[in-house]
């Protein structure tokens, strides 16, 4: 996509109040990010139904084409469970665009760090594993999955959420030369000069270290997570080795990782 004319939207004009216009209140600001930031909203209609909005000035092709894509691609995974999906149509107002999303209570994945109860955080890698699967599966690699990128339900069930990094691999490609994956979530073979990375192997990466942050407590910046598997349960210690291996070629697909999920845990397989 290459211009927010080509998705349909709503077009208001910038002395209209958004929130106003949802029948929503404005209630504070959840996260400040370097482009965007992510507002609590509350319905004005329901009291203790609450939004999240996400805001993102739009003064350059640039910040148009990355949110044009950030809402043609949730569009694209709306079907898919355990993704964040969108609650009404895009909205423009001026040079503002404005995406109005579910709120979870349990907030992200962070929040827990170190708090999950061992079968609880299975369960949590494993609905993770199934939806970036089939995000996979539609040729969307996100490229920017931690632990403030998963959202929990207040039943500990995981949503991804932040498009913002995300594409869409060109038809018959599998492989592409950049990656923006934060610091301590990019897989090692991302560093290397002239490499062709596949994005569906670094996306896994990515959810591998997000699962051992939560589980071990430890940030990936300061740490590298095959050195601090010891104190984690053998058989997740196993699984998570396997996930974080240097080579590509070597580690886990989630399709291996779930099989071997399911072994240990049969009673999960109701979440595939």
């Amino acid at each position: 996509m290459s211009s927010v004319e080509q998705i349909c939207v709503i077009q208001l004009p910038k002395e209209v109040d958004v929130f106003h216009y949802h029948r929503m209140q404005y209630s504070s600001v959840l996260h400040q990010g370097q482009r965007s930031k992510i507002l609590l909203a509350r319905s004005k209609i329901i009291p203790d139904k609450k939004f999240a909005v996400k805001q993102m000035p739009l003064l350059s092709d640039e910040d148009r084409d990355r949110f044009s894509r950030e809402m043609w691609l949730m569009k694209l995974a709306s079907d898919i469970r355990g993704v964040v999906t969108l609650l009404s149509r895009p909205v423009f107002c001026g040079p503002t665009g404005y995406l109005i999303m579910p709120f979870y209570d349990k907030r992200d994945l962070l929040s827990r760090t170190g708090k999950l109860s061992h079968d609880n955080w299975m369960k949590v890698f494993v609905r993770a594993a199934v939806s970036l699967r089939s995000l996979h599966k539609k040729n969307i690699y996100h490229q920017n999955l931690r632990p403030e990128n998963i959202l929990l339900s207040t039943r500990d069930v995981a949503f991804i959420s932040d498009f913002g990094a995300a594409c869409l691999l060109s038809e018959g490609c599998d492989k592409v030369d950049t990656w923006t994956a934060a610091p301590g979530f990019r897989g090692p073979e991302a560093d290397k000069e002239d490499g062709q990375l596949c994005p569906f192997q670094l996306d896994t990466y990515s959810l591998a270290v997000s699962m051992w942050q939560v589980l071990s407590g430890l940030c990936p910046v300061k740490n590298k997570p095959l050195d601090h598997l010891d104190n984690i349960p053998p058989q997740y210690a196993a699984l998570l080795r396997n996930l974080l291996l240097p080579d590509p070629d070597m580690r886990w697909t989630l399709d291996k990782f779930l099989t071997e999920a399911l072994e240990l845990h049969p009673d999960l397989s109701c979440f595939l």
